[in-house]
């Protein structure tokens, strides 16, 4: 075996070990009644039992390859930290929605990523007592046991994992077919990619962006399960890039996955990437009439809020009780000035986008009369 397989397959013993320790140690706070929980910037959850299973993976993964970079959900994004031919990525728990509420569907995802390939990856989910590994050339497992990718070749019957919006929505120049939906839809976005590749579902379909924690364990597990995954364009997910996230996502069976792509790749979907030319360059983003002198004359009501969408084809967002007003501004400068602060402390949180509102008309419910602007 050369040496860098070899290599491999001993950083795939690593993951799996540490797999089983960080599922125990996020069970255990499960068993003492839970974790206790906050709100990130940007409202998505975290608990301490994310915090503490990525202090262990940081601490076991980082001794063990002290040569190879790190990117984790739970550790603030460090490019420098990245700039290596073999990265480890980490999210501690994937899910932590469902974790915190008692549902099974949350698993610790482990991978590594070798110049923008996933070549291995392992996803534990300790309640569904559920294990899977994979690396580059050497096939899927669950529970030790090989898997494979649907077979199926055609659309109509297909067992989607998808947000039901997706499917419903009356903007598809083809409706869908009837197709049987994950209901619920699994909150962990990597057990969504393994149920795939152990055929338990034919597709997942994820129209927005992911990080790459979210994504690149599941990869490995669907190519190596002679699946397909990629963006919903039919390209190839490149994964610790400027951004690390991945515009969209396309999972299914070799058969099944041209047709998909075929269906949704006229979508328009921001590429992540973009906003690396914003952060390296900001002086080419302000555009001229934002000027000062914008700030001068009448008042202008503009309203800066974020929150998570269900799917980027629409308007329609996940918790409206979750929506994060940052405030209420009397011009386009100051608003956009906001909106910028708030959109740059999510930019690892995807889910979460920010918007402007600009009040062109006000209703008054007392009296029915609308003032317009």
């Amino acid at each position: 075996m050369p040496a860098a397989e070899r290599t491999l397959e001993e950083d795939v013993i690593t993951l799996c070990r540490l797999a089983q320790e960080a599922g125990d140690l996020a069970m255990s706070y499960l068993h003492k009644g839970g974790a206790e929980a906050w709100n990130k910037t940007g409202g998505s959850p975290v608990t301490e039992a994310d915090l503490a299973v990525n202090r262990l993976c940081a601490a076991a993964l980082k001794a063990a390859r002290p040569e190879y970079g790190w990117l984790s959900e739970e550790t603030l994004d460090d490019p420098a930290a990245r700039q290596k031919s073999r990265v480890w990525v980490v999210d501690p728990i994937d899910g932590t929605k469902a974790y915190m509420r008692g549902d099974p569907n949350w698993c610790i995802g482990l991978a590594l990523v070798e110049e923008g390939e996933a070549v291995a990856g392992v996803i534990y989910a300790p309640v569904l007592k559920q294990f899977f590994d994979a690396r580059r050339g050497a096939g899927a497992r669950r529970n030790g046991a090989p898997i494979r990718a649907s077979g199926r070749a055609a659309e109509a019957g297909l067992r989607l994992i998808a947000n039901e919006g997706v499917v419903t929505h009356p903007g598809w120049r083809e409706p869908w077919p009837d197709v049987q939906l994950a209901v619920p839809k699994p909150n962990s976005t990597l057990l969504r990619l393994a149920f795939v590749a152990a055929g338990d579902w034919d597709a997942a379909l994820i129209l927005g962006e992911k990080s790459d924690w979210d994504v690149a364990a599941g990869t490995v597990l669907i190519t190596e399960a002679g699946g397909q995954a990629t963006t919903h364009a039919g390209e190839r997910l490149v994964f610790n890039q400027a951004i690390p996230a991945q515009q969209s996502v396309v999972a299914s069976g070799n058969a099944l996955h041209p047709l998909l792509v075929r269906r949704t790749e006229y979508v328009r979907i921001p590429d992540p990437q973009a906003r690396a030319a914003v952060q390296t360059a900001p002086e080419k983003t302000e555009p001229r009439k934002m000027a000062s002198k914008d700030k001068t004359g009448k008042q202008l009501l503009h309203i800066v809020f974020g929150g998570e969408l269900k799917d980027v084809t629409g308007v329609e967002f996940e918790d409206l009780s979750k929506i994060d007003f940052v405030g209420a501004f009397p011009n386009y400068q100051d608003a956009y000035d906001a909106w910028k602060a708030a959109a740059h402390r999510t930019v690892d949180h995807a889910e979460t986008r920010y918007f402007i509102l600009h009040a062109h008309r006000l209703l008054d419910p007392a009296t029915g009369d609308t003032h317009n602007v």
